[in-house]
């Protein structure tokens, strides 16, 4: 829960204190990354979805959508969609929070996919194998 309430703390933050971004390029990354994500949470479905670090027992396993190519395609949204935000708008202290934020985001990945792991096995295994975890084409 700790992960959960520092991960929403630096998006609060650059939610509500960080201007509008009005360059065009800084936009379609943002956009990039909410049209990811999105199409994460409906490839999950509601009811597999949750943002804590742990397996519902009614989950069952997701490899379409963007889940062919990334195993995180909600957290790859949200790292572009504020890191967007930190580019466009450098300060130290949102470099530090993005900092932050993206570090929450790797423990939650590490966790769920370990999670993941031992819930579905050689499945996933293989999964692993055949995707990247965060970014197409690169890791």
């Amino acid at each position: 829960m700790i992960l959960v309430v520092i991960q929403f703390s630096c998006l609060a933050y650059f939610t509500f204190f960080e201007a509008l971004i009005t360059n065009r390029l800084f936009l379609v990354l943002q956009f990039i990354g909410f049209v990811v994500a999105l199409w994460g949470v409906f490839a999950m479905k509601i009811g597999n979805f949750n943002i804590q670090p742990e397996i519902k027992s009614s989950a069952v396993f997701v490899d379409n959508g963007p889940y062919r190519w990334i195993r995180n395609p909600m957290y790859f949204g949200l790292i572009t969609f504020f890191g967007a935000v930190v580019i466009y708008n450098f300060t130290w202290i949102n470099f530090i929070i993005y900092l932050l934020l993206c570090t929450v985001l790797f423990i939650k990945i590490a966790m769920e996919e370990d999670l993941l792991a031992q819930r579905f096995g050689a499945v996933y295994k293989v999964y692993l194998e055949q995707t990247y975890r965060l970014i197409p084409f690169v890791y």
